[in-house]
């Protein structure tokens, strides 16, 4: 209970005025809530002698660290020196321009890149000619010192397959000595082929077709005009 201070008539310790005479209290004084200093200090938790130091766990695991540097620079190395797939093909002129390494051939642009298969040449490419013909190329290194000695395997193992050949004959490509071999397959069907030995590297044109007329078209024989060693 309080009184006021005016007429002495009790009140409550709330109450805003005196009941008696009117008189308004004065408001209490509140206090703020003590805040906690987000500055204060912590407590420091100590690490004990056994755990060890960054650079002691470096030092320990320094064999397994080397070796992962190791396997990146080697990874890195391939990378450079495989490089990424050089096959581009551009549009010139109406007609599509194959370019791989440092050979070059203009192809008709109604040919389409079709997906094949070759076990023993992996990075060859594959496109529809007319009349369905399949034209295969790539280009490998090769351990044969001489055109004659390529078709003599070729030779071989058409005729362990049963086919005949046809023809043999030497050629021109890129003003470069070639051979041209066609050979008739056990099924009926022709292959032609047609390679050029260059600094080590085998470049094949292999084109199979149903008949003669197919593989030695005037469309062939443009592209083939066409093909280009840097």
């Amino acid at each position: 209970m309080k009184k006021c201070p005016e007429c002495g008539n009790p009140s409550y310790d709330g109450a805003p005025v005196c009941g008696n005479c009117g008189y308004k209290f004065p408001k209490p004084k509140t206090k703020a809530p003590v805040q906690e200093d987000i500055f204060e200090d912590r407590p420091i938790i100590k690490k004990s002698g056994n755990e060890p130091s960054t650079l002691d766990i470096i030092k320990e695991n320094k064999i397994v660290i080397g070796a992962i540097l190791l396997i990146t620079i080697i990874v890195i190395g391939i990378i450079i020196a495989t490089g990424p797939a050089t096959n581009t093909t551009s549009n010139v002129n109406g007609s599509n321009k194959f370019s791989d390494a440092n050979f070059t051939f203009s192809y008709p642009s109604s040919w389409n890149e079709v997906n094949g298969s070759d076990s023993l040449h992996t990075g060859a490419i594959f496109f529809e000619g007319s009349n369905g013909t399949v034209i295969e190329y790539y280009n490998v290194t090769s351990g044969f010192s001489s055109i004659y000695d390529i078709n003599s395997q070729r030779i071989s193992s058409a005729q362990e397959s049963g086919a005949h050949i046809n023809t043999i004959q030497p050629m021109q490509l890129d003003g470069k000595n070639a051979s041209d071999v066609i050979v008739e397959n056990a099924n009926g069907n022709f292959t032609r082929y047609i390679s050029l030995l260059n600094n080590g590297n085998l470049y094949v044109f292999k084109i199979d077709g149903k008949t003669m007329n197919d593989i030695t078209s005037s469309e062939i024989d443009s592209v083939l005009k066409t093909a280009h060693i840097e």
